[in-house]
């Protein structure tokens, strides 16, 4: 299975700091990806991480590319999206269009995209 990996590390998990957040999203999902035997594809050989902090730059990769459509978005929880998700919702589901399945870690049940708004 193809992937590709979008974290906020913005995102505030419970009373933690925003480092410690991200480097839980960082690890949960990781060890997420690894069970799974997920690869992660690469849109961009530039990038300096496995992985997307900024939705508009995966969504840019994702047109400049032309991708086909890759098999899953993993995210850490549908949370660390929701800012995203109700200001660009638009953009949101054009992200979407490009994945087969959304992948929440946290709850590890596969989201179809038309159920992501």
């Amino acid at each position: 299975m193809r992937g590709i990996v979008l974290m906020n590390p913005n995102y505030i998990i419970g009373d933690l700091h925003t480092n410690e957040s991200f480097a839980i999203q960082k690890i949960v999902t990781d060890k997420y990806i690894e069970e799974k035997n997920i690869s992660p594809v690469i849109l961009n050989p530039y990038q300096l991480y496995p992985y997307y902090t900024i939705p508009h730059v995966l969504l840019s990769n994702l047109q400049n590319k032309k991708a086909d459509t890759i098999d899953c978005l993993v995210l850490h929880s549908i949370e660390t999206m929701e800012r995203f998700i109700y200001i660009y919702p638009e953009k949101w589901l054009d992200l979407c269009g490009y994945f087969k399945e959304i992948i929440c870690v946290v709850d590890q049940t596969p989201v179809r995209k038309n159920e992501v708004n």
